[in-house]
């Protein structure tokens, strides 16, 4: 009898084990095949003109319909400065709000520097999440006697959208180096639209350029704001030249680099290799961001980059292969974007430019 009660007593115990064992399971099993709560994804890059807004607009696009969960709206955004102050201002927006930004842009950031001084925190906290474009900014004017940047002084420009913005900051640090004297330009501000319709009045001598690198290893388009000035007036384009980047650069740490565009890409008149400040350009977030929601956004990024150069031919240069080269480290990329790119065997790299 003894025997007997052991046998059962130790029969209840197995089967209570296995019960536990198969409910625990089953829990976990549950959980993993329970979809993702419905969330909302906010994209915001620059204003209409750019070719980044063009890229935002397919890419929010391409989420809503290839997602069971995640749905996305884009937005028309006024830049890098005044996405990271609202973040820096509005915490409630970090978990859900994906932004345009620029190495040049964190960098400046992180340095505290420009506008960003007035708005101190740790900048360390917006990574980035995936490729968004290669940026190329350079100079440009109506009047054919401006040929090099040393002809600038006493010039009505337009470098940036405000005042000690990254484009500006840049603009102004090479220029110090070829030793033009910064106090005798008449700086005026401007998004690229509105920069382009002022040059073509006649409102200023000299506009920032804006333009993408298309495809390696040295495509560029015009940004749609230069391809209708180009189209509508004659337009010269005023080189930088590597000695004064190189200079800049070393100087201060700063991220960026001079690309050589050839002959003729960017108009008729454009005769000569024309040296351009390259500027990578990436969809950023806060560290807020759930992991599974940039898990979700590469996903998708991953699978139907081939689909957006079929929504706007800027964006390429995003393919499988490039959607982690941004020319940063892992530490600047959100850790769940790190997870997923080594889990795909993409290189966290840059284009060597």
């Amino acid at each position: 009898m003894k025997k007997k009660g052991l046998f059962s007593l130790a029969g209840s115990i197995c089967f209570i084990f296995l019960l536990v064992t198969y409910l625990g399971l089953t829990a976990e099993a549950q959980t993993k095949l329970k979809p993702p709560e419905p969330f909302q994804l906010e994209i915001s890059t620059l204003p209409a003109g750019f070719a980044s807004y063009n890229i935002g607009v397919a890419v929010a696009d391409l989420i809503s319909k290839s997602s069971t969960w995640l749905r996305a709206t884009h937005i028309e955004g006024r830049g890098p400065a005044e996405h990271m102050r609202t973040l820096v201002t509005k915490p409630e927006k970090r978990k859900n709000y994906l932004f345009f930004n620029t190495t040049w842009d964190l960098w400046e950031a992180k340095k505290q520097i420009g506008p960003y001084a007035k708005f101190p925190f740790n900048y360390d906290e917006f990574r980035f999440v995936m490729l968004l474009g290669i940026a190329g900014n350079g100079l440009c004017t109506k009047d054919p006697n401006i040929k090099s940047v040393k002809d600038l002084p006493g010039k009505r420009v337009i470098f940036d959208s405000g005042p000690g913005k990254g484009r500006e900051l840049v603009y102004y640090g090479v220029l110090k180096e070829a030793g033009v004297p910064i106090e005798s330009l008449k700086p005026q501000f401007s998004t690229g639209q509105a920069a382009a319709e002022a040059l073509r009045d006649g409102l200023v001598d000299v506009i920032y350029t804006g333009s993408i690198l298309q495809k390696l290893p040295n495509i560029h388009l015009n940004s749609p704001f230069m391809t209708e000035l180009v189209s509508t007036v004659k337009t010269y384009f005023v080189p930088f030249e590597e000695k004064h980047v190189k200079a800049f650069k070393d100087k201060t740490g700063h991220p960026v680099t001079l690309m050589m565009v050839p002959p003729k890409m960017f108009n008729p008149l454009q005769t000569e290799p024309y040296g351009t400040l390259i500027k990578p350009l990436g969809f950023c977030a806060h560290m807020d961001m759930p992991d599974d929601v940039v898990a979700e956004i590469l996903r998708i990024g991953y699978e139907n980059a081939h689909k957006l150069k079929e929504a706007t031919i800027e964006a390429e240069i995003i393919t499988k292969e490039t959607l982690a080269s941004i020319s940063m480290p892992e530490s600047g990329y959100h850790p769940a974007a790190v997870k997923f790119f080594k889990g795909k065997g993409i290189k966290i790299t840059g284009f060597g430019i």
